[in-house]
């Protein structure tokens, strides 16, 4: 047994001054920072254990080399580079298989902050940084609790920087760094989505003298009829449709109403977009993305048009006392074109901005009707006439004008 032991022991001296290498325990390295940018000292720690380290040798990775711990080095060019370190333990052991990591480091940094237009930060927002064109994603971050990002880039230069998150507007902007090393910061304030009564399926207009017209507008709607939103402003998103699922009706007078000069049913809509920091009142998008189970009546809608057309309605003389009315119904499958939008207001950046949603009403299907009606009464006495334009406009949006 004993011959066995001292055979082994001779054979292990025999490998070591062949090698010259024995194990040395739990070689390792630390660096800090763990995202270094270009030209940024990176402090550099290495470790052994069981026996402690001596010496240490390190290979950076981009052709210079150090001794010691800690040892601190920086690089002058982006990229990730191999570190290798080698240590000696108190023994005189050297390790040979050493420890090894790799340094990723970054050009630059655009930085920021992604709030809302309360200045609350936004979490989870989604930045990306582009080439300044556009075309080609850099790289892609997303905002901590704080609405905080840190996103890299190789080299100097100007970036387009988007912040997105859903539910809110999108926001762009350039942001410039001058040098390598260095950091750029773009911050953000993004407008909650806008929710708009803005699908129109009725649009009736009455301008009249009040003292001397009473004016009783009503509709109705059967199920099956929808309607498309769509954005004047480059309209990205494409059109959104909207539709009512029941048979529905509606009414108003200037008598309960005094105000009153529409009679407007409309569904909600979600209205989206995207604007420049740099020109806020000039989103290059506005669209709709969503809707609302939300219906509503507008009375209080100015006619876009002031005065009638000259031709193309119906001219009606009412005695005191009298009144006329004018029923336009549509069946089956009807397309129209509405020029008739609701204007869109919301503030970028603390800058308003406003733009106009149009909408397209389609009617289809089996049994689908809509019918608009206009009554007038003259209040005056009997020996007054008064004249009254009645205007069916592209047939899908009825007019009457008092004009005497």
């Amino acid at each position: 047994m004993r011959q066995r032991t001292l055979l082994i022991a001779t054979l292990a001296l025999s490998v070591t001054a062949v090698t010259g290498i024995k194990q040395v325990w739990a070689a390792g390295m630390t660096y800090s920072p763990s995202n270094p940018l270009v030209g940024q000292t990176i402090t550099f720690t290495g470790y052994c254990s069981l026996p402690p380290c001596e010496a240490y040798g390190w290979s950076f990775g981009d052709g210079t080399t150090g001794q010691g711990s800690p040892v601190y080095h920086a690089y002058s060019a982006a990229g990730t580079y191999h570190v290798h370190l080698t240590v000696v333990n108190s023994n005189g052991d050297l390790d040979g298989a050493g420890a090894n990591a790799y340094v990723t480091v970054t050009g630059i940094y655009v930085v920021g902050h992604v709030y809302d237009n309360s200045n609350s930060p936004i979490a989870g927002a989604t930045v990306d940084l582009r080439t300044q064109d556009g075309n080609t994603l850099l790289g892609r971050v997303s905002t901590d609790s704080n609405g905080y990002y840190q996103i890299g880039g190789s080299n100097s230069g100007t970036y387009q920087v988007n912040a997105t998150k859903a539910y809110y507007w999108e926001e762009r902007q350039y942001v410039t760094v001058s040098c390598l090393g260095c950091t750029g910061t773009g911050d953000f304030h993004l407008p909650g989505d806008l929710f708009y009564p803005i699908a129109n399926l009725v649009v009736m207009f009455a301008t009249v003298n009040k003292q001397q017209t009473r004016a009783d507008l009503s509709w109705s709607l059967s199920a099956g009829s929808t309607v498309e939103v769509d954005g004047y402003v480059n309209p990205i998103g494409g059109n959104f449709q909207v539709s009512v699922d029941t048979t529905v009706s509606g009414s108003d007078n200037t008598v309960s109403s005094p105000g009153l000069t529409s009679l407007l049913y409309q569904r909600g809509v979600e209205v989206h977009g995207v604007f420049w920091k740099q020109d806020p009142s000039h989103p290059m998008g506005v669209w709709v993305v969503a809707q609302q189970n939300v219906f509503g009546q507008n009375n209080s809608t100015p006619d876009y048009m002031t005065s009638p057309p000259p031709s193309g309605g119906s001219l009606q003389n009412v005695p005191g006392g009298a009144s006329i009315s004018y029923t336009y119904t549509q069946s089956a499958s009807v397309s129209l074109r509405f020029e008739e939008g609701v204007d869109v207001s919301v503030t970028l950046e603390g800058v308003g901005f406003s733009t106009k949603l149009a909408s397209i009403l389609t009617q289809g299907g089996v049994n689908v009707q809509r019918s608009m009606t206009i009554q007038i009464t003259n209040i005056d006495g009997w020996w007054t006439t008064h004249s009254y334009y009645y205007y069916f406009e592209g047939n899908g949006i009825l007019h009457v004008w008092q004009t005497n």
